[in-house]
């Protein structure tokens, strides 16, 4: 069956979009706090802040530097500076704990639910998982400014709400690709579909920067009803475009149909019927165990290349990203550009069967945690006459990241337990998400002085993840199956049933 047009690449096009719109509104804040915070900046010119902000983090053992740094930066990126009488102009008068309360308290909720999105995701319908879980995310984000205005614990509270509802609606989007996708082309579709976090984390500077100065409402606020109505007309697309399974879609053909019940790996009704004590054994599976140590490592990794090397830029090397949009937004792009390249990729290498399938996956884990790894140990050796090097280095990690994300051990999840894939994901991601939490304590317990001696531990740290990540997988990595030995009930790892029937032969 064709894939384009037809009704598996218009949910994979659904997903890019739900993604995007999750992603955005769960970190347009991050952004739109610049306009909405008095600050006293450390000069009265803006010309001069830069260097002074850096002078300053050089000599601060302030844990609170990573905040000031970004909500600065962002400040001198888009020219949002607003004076009178030596004050940046805003609304409120926050300080840095109660801003970083602000920023992280929809993580708590994100955190919360993701196992519970995942469980029901498995056992019911994700359409209307999704559906409730965005539409009420969406809706929460029209009262945003009013919150704030009003209480500011009213509006860490409407947060953790949304990042609840977030939590809910992440995993199920891979129940659906579950069912519509095939082996051949789920790298392809789901690359797409998961591409909208990183278009988001591109997109989301520019347009909240442009409506904090230029928008309605006052500015600021308009980036959330701008965000709200693009959840509610996503909500609407979902309900006309969007059904959990093939059988259930009303103008799907009948050739696709035929294909994706032939190919896909439908659902096991008994699945819905899970007991407790057989979810722990698919927990305990050794497969489903390096898969999660796996996620968790990458996400480690991410976390400390996307957000805090950019730091590193500025506070040892004095590399002003600022100064040089297009430089800012290198990596973000090539990591795009590489992450659509790599779903085809994995199709075509899996339809040519070059090597099994578990070959193919510890490869692309493998380019995506040991290259990273390497040039992790290579960073703290640059200095000021290095810059552009250095954001070089890493563009090239934040691309190799790529190639585990799409078409390595992620998808191994398909491979390996696909009828319990929504509340996998879920334990997984929210795991992985813990380690947002732990990497900036690690690292600001690393780097009090923020000097380069300190910054070169926390890429030995980093890449040292990396590496245990690559080694973990390529050793005991695997896509073949658990099944289901009948008898008992029990998920067995079909490496161990194979050599008992070939003794009985």
């Amino acid at each position: 069956a064709k894939l384009f047009p037809s009704c598996r690449m218009s949910l994979a096009l659904m997903v890019m979009t739900g993604t995007f719109i999750l992603f955005h509104l769960r970190i347009n804040l991050n952004f739109a706090i610049v306009c909405m915070v008095k600050e006293r900046p450390l000069n009265s010119t803006a010309t001069n802040t830069s260097k002074a902000i850096c002078r300053q983090l050089n000599n601060t053992n302030d844990g609170g530097a990573d905040l000031e740094l970004f909500n600065d930066s962002l400040k001198l990126m888009y020219n949002i500076l607003y004076f009178k009488d030596g004050i940046i102009m805003g609304e409120f008068e926050w300080d840095k704990e109660l801003q970083a309360l602000v920023l992280g308290s929809v993580y708590w909720g994100f955190c919360s639910s993701q196992i519970v999105g995942g469980f029901l995701g498995d056992r019911g319908s994700s359409k209307k998982i999704i559906l409730f879980g965005m539409g009420i995310y969406s809706i929460l984000s029209f009262f945003i400014p009013l919150a704030a205005r009003w209480n500011v614990g009213i509006l860490i509270t409407l947060r953790v709400i949304q990042g609840f509802c977030s939590g809910l609606s992440s995993p199920c989007f891979n129940v659906l690709f579950r069912h519509w996708t095939t082996k051949e082309e789920r790298a392809t579709l789901a690359g797409i579909g998961y591409s909208g976090y990183t278009i988001a984390s591109v997109l989301t500077f520019p347009i909240s920067g442009m409506l904090c100065e230029h928008g309605f409402a006052g500015g600021w606020p308009s980036i959330f009803y701008v965000g709200g109505v693009m959840g509610l007309l996503w909500c609407i697309c979902l309900t006309i475009f969007v059904f959990d399974s093939p059988s259930c879609h009303p103008r799907i053909t009948q050739e696709e149909k035929e294909f994706l019940e032939k190919n896909s790996q439908t659902e096991d009704e008994s699945k819905k019927r899970t007991s407790w004590i057989e979810l722990w054994r698919v927990f305990t599976a050794p497969a489903i165990v390096v898969y999660i140590i796996t996620q968790y490592g990458s996400s480690w990794g991410f976390f400390s290349m996307v957000v805090y090397l950019p730091l590193y830029l500025r506070e040892v090397l004095d590399f002003n990203v600022a100064d040089n949009g297009l430089l800012s937004a290198t990596p973000y792009l090539l990591s795009l550009a590489t992450h659509y390249l790599c779903g085809p990729l994995s199709d075509w290498l899996a339809t040519k069967k070059f090597c099994s399938l578990t070959v193919q996956r510890k490869v692309f884990t493998a380019i995506g945690t040991l290259i990273p790894g390497l040039l992790m140990f290579l960073m703290g050796l640059f200095d000021c006459d290095n810059r552009e090097l250095a954001l070089l280095v890493l563009t090239l990690s934040v691309m190799m990241t790529e190639f585990c994300i799409v078409g390595g051990y992620q998808f191994s999840l398909f491979d390996v337990a696909p009828d319990y894939a929504g509340v996998i994901t879920g334990v997984s991601h929210t795991l992985a998400t813990s380690s947002g939490f732990f990497s900036p304590i690690v690292m600001a317990l690393l780097t009090p002085n923020g000097t380069q001696e300190e910054w070169l531990v926390v890429f030995y740290v980093t890449g040292t993840i990396y590496l245990v990540c690559c080694v973990t997988y390529s050793l005991f990595g695997t896509s073949k199956p658990l099944v289901i030995k009948k008898r008992r009930n029990s998920l067995v790892d079909p490496s161990i049933i194979e050599p008992l029937n070939s003794n009985k032969k």
